[in-house]
């Protein structure tokens, strides 16, 4: 295993926290295995290749607002972090639903905003994904998978909060009252897009955009398009870029579009499509499944955060005095630290709960998944002509989202609650571990070289996107404790 700095190189080891895991050793060797190889994988690339140059990044943001972190986009594409969760054989890296919980949590105890630069490019492409649209997915992965071989990235970024519709537009129950300016209208060979979606993640670094527009601003739900948008599309220009007090490099663009014509080829999903018409509930379910993935991914990734500041923390009490006396070793000094690591395993706790619960509700049974089809092999086998067709089949597409509109009410729930417990409870840790450590280290904490009030500015994000956590306290009491009290009125 790489051994992290500040000889604290086992508080967090996978052995030391993922006992759910471990537990599992026993049912799927594998699964186990691959896990912790993955973790050990990342955290050998956090220490040798992104903490060396996460402060310089965030240094640069400081003295010029509009800088673009294309150093950590290379990054990650050097290290083929954007084809991640793509699976070997659709070419990607391969990496499980089940692994994206630890493997964030390792890259965000090292640089939350580094990960909120990969959050905007894996919002976008989760939401692809549970379109089922294999046609414009081949065309988007097949570029992406490119881009890493030749070292030109090619980024994903999701448009969804508008300048005055912003968590509003990220939960199905408030869709009627939302104040939407951004509309499609149909015209002959495909649509045309007017308006500006704002705080979109990694927009002024982005080569696609997936766009949510309704086709009726009265009727956004009923109405509903996803569109892929190309970076150089005719009526597409970048506004401004929000000069964030924290996450700098995770960027956060203004889209604007002004008579942008979309062909209908990249119109990926619409109510008035046949998948559409047969399933009038299915950008709804769209919504619900890819938050249901993307806040469990928050929870993960404000973890990461919490336990990284409480790394730098540690660091601090071992290499600082108070009062003639180490710091580690005051009693008020050890229960302040003890703390914070309680903070950690409770948000780790819930993530990895909610992991599960995306799992077993998306009747994607990891036993049941051969290994066989995540190799490469299998990848060059479906790069042949034969299967690149049974792939693009309308039939298999069909086949696909019959299977995603099979889950129960029940089932969405159940994901749902748990990825907003886990948002919320991950984020709060994450700020509170940054407060505790700002209080222990004093005025030192400020201190741009000890990490600590990057943590904190980090962490406030945490807390605001995919669903302020006001809203996800909100959408947890409908999804569970609402639907057991008949009658009981929520949002």
């Amino acid at each position: 295993m790489a051994q992290i700095d500040f000889d604290n190189e086992n508080l967090f080891a996978f052995d030391e926290g993922f006992f759910n895991l471990m537990y599992l050793h026993g049912f799927n060797k594998g699964l186990v295995q691959d896990t912790k190889r993955a973790v050990e994988k990342n955290r050998d690339f956090c220490l040798n290749h992104l903490k060396p140059i996460s402060l310089e990044v965030d240094r640069k943001y400081h003295e010029n607002p509009n800088y673009l972190p294309w150093e950590l986009v290379e990054l990650a594409a050097k290290h083929k972090r954007l084809s991640h969760y793509i699976p070997k054989y659709l070419g990607g890296q391969g990496e499980p639903l089940h692994m994206i919980g630890p493997i964030t949590e390792e890259l965000a105890a090292t640089d939350c905003a580094f990960v909120g630069l990969l959050g905007g490019h894996g919002l976008a492409l989760a939401t692809l994904t549970v379109t089922f649209n294999i046609k414009v997915m081949d065309r988007v992965l097949t570029d992406i998978l490119e881009g890493e071989k030749s070292m030109k990235p090619v980024m994903l970024a999701m448009a969804i909060t508008e300048p005055t519709a912003g968590s509003d537009v990220e939960e199905v129950e408030l869709y009627p009252k939302v104040r939407l300016v951004c509309h499609a209208k149909k015209v002959p060979g495909g649509a045309v897009l007017n308006g500006r979606k704002v705080f979109i993640s990694t927009g002024h670094v982005a080569n696609y955009f997936v766009v949510v527009m309704p086709y009726d601003i009265k009727k956004p739900l009923e109405t509903a398009a996803l569109f892929l948008v190309k970076r150089d599309s005719k009526g597409f220009s970048l506004g401004r870029m929000e000069h964030k007090m924290g996450q700098r490099a995770g960027l956060a663009s203004e889209l604007i579009f002004e008579d942008c014509f979309i062909p209908d080829e990249d119109i990926v999903v619409s109510f008035d499509d046949k998948y559409g018409k047969k399933y009038p509930d299915l950008f709804p379910r769209i919504l619900r499944g890819v938050l249901g993935i993307t806040r469990a991914y928050v929870g993960a990734w404000s973890t990461g955060t919490a336990r990284g500041v409480t790394e730098h923390a540690i660091k601090f009490a071992k290499t600082h005095k108070l009062k003639g006396k180490t710091m580690i070793n005051h009693q008020w000094v050890q229960a302040h630290l003890t703390n914070m690591v309680m903070n950690v395993f409770m948000a780790r706790a819930i993530y990895v709960e909610s992991y599960f619960a995306n799992i077993t509700n998306m009747r994607i049974g990891l036993d049941r998944f051969p290994r066989f089809m995540n190799t490469q092999i299998m990848g060059l086998l479906m790069s042949t002509p034969p299967y690149k067709m049974i792939l693009r089949s309308d039939l298999l597409r069909g086949i696909l989202v019959w299977n995603f509109m099979q889950a129960t009410a029940a089932q969405s729930q159940r994901v749902q609650y748990m990825a907003s417990m886990a948002k919320v409870v991950g984020s709060d840790m994450a700020m509170e571990n940054s407060h505790l450590a700002l209080e222990l280290a004093a005025q030192a904490g400020v201190r741009h070289d000890h990490w600590m009030e990057k943590y904190f500015r980090d962490s406030k994000l945490l807390q605001i996107f995919e669903g302020t956590n006001q809203l996800n306290r909100l959408n947890l009491f409908n999804n569970y404790l609402g639907r057991h009290i008949p009658g009981v009125e929520v949002y």
